[in-house]
């Protein structure tokens, strides 16, 4: 992972989309703090066009639609893309989903997981969510131990779930589809540029090891300095790295972005 010392005005250039988790890299404990929005501001009023990527809720990824200066957002770890079409709310859904009888499915590995992992618990916001199942670890007390983190993930792939591992969940679904492969459906089906053209023109923001599928794909991936806490769990590092953690880091790269960007 490198200082932002070393970027180039030549990796920026190409950049158009700025793809970007969520929780704990725009936010800061959970929270969106003034630097976190005003870097997406930035970064957006420079003609940046900033899409999130988030294991996080189908119905947060509305807020942040409704709410801030963002193009689309991918939610459920890929599942589901918000974006406005014309001033119009759009939802694209991955194609690999399956929806008859998804819910049963749903059901059941929620079922078991509670019953086998009793410390285990849902994310308070599970109501929100279309078609992810998100076991909170992180987010609120009582934490979930890393060998019950292990634990919810072997079952969930048992039950034929795909899985990640957040800074603050485990997120599980049915489905092929992952952040990178929901990114990749989603640009080629509603935004027109195959993978190829994809990686060329985006750059990827992330801080956990649910991250590492983006920061393979993309060129230029940039860390917010918590990913440190975690590197030693992960295989894909981003190329860059920024010294704060959370919403102070983000606007780090934003400001590596700006700084570099040719005009």
């Amino acid at each position: 992972m490198r200082p932002f010392s070393l970027l180039s005005r030549q990796e920026v250039a190409p950049i158009s989309y700025v793809l970007t988790d969520v929780d704990d890299t725009i936010t800061t404990n959970g929270k969106l703090h003034p630097e976190g929005l005003d870097a997406l501001w930035k970064l957006h009023d420079s003609g940046f066009k900033v899409i999130c990527v988030t294991g996080g809720s189908a119905g947060w990824g509305d807020t942040y639609l409704r709410q801030w200066p963002v193009e689309a957002v991918l939610s459920e770890s890929g599942a589901v893309c918000m974006y406005r079409e014309h001033g119009v709310i759009r939802h694209y859904v991955h194609p690999s989903i399956q929806k008859e009888g998804y819910g049963q499915r749903a059901k059941d590995l929620i079922d078991k997981v509670l019953s086998l992992v009793p410390e285990a618990k849902l994310s308070s916001d599970q109501f929100a969510r279309i078609y992810d199942i998100a076991f909170d670890h992180g987010s609120e007390p009582p934490y979930l131990s890393r060998e019950g983190i292990d634990r919810v993930v072997a079952i969930c792939r048992e039950m034929g779930a795909g899985t990640a591992v957040s800074s603050i969940h485990v997120n599980a679904w049915f489905g092929q589809f992952d952040k990178r492969r929901g990114t990749e459906a989603f640009f080629r089906d509603v935004l027109s540029l195959d993978s190829e053209t994809m990686q060329r023109v985006s750059c990827y923001c992330g801080d956990a090891p649910n991250d590492q599928v983006m920061f393979s794909c993309f060129p230029l991936s940039f860390g917010v300095g918590n990913i440190r806490r975690h590197s030693s769990q992960m295989h894909d590092l981003p190329r860059y790295v920024a010294q704060n953690e959370g919403g102070a880091g983000f606007c780090e790269i934003a400001g590596a972005l700006l700084a570099n960007k040719m005009h």
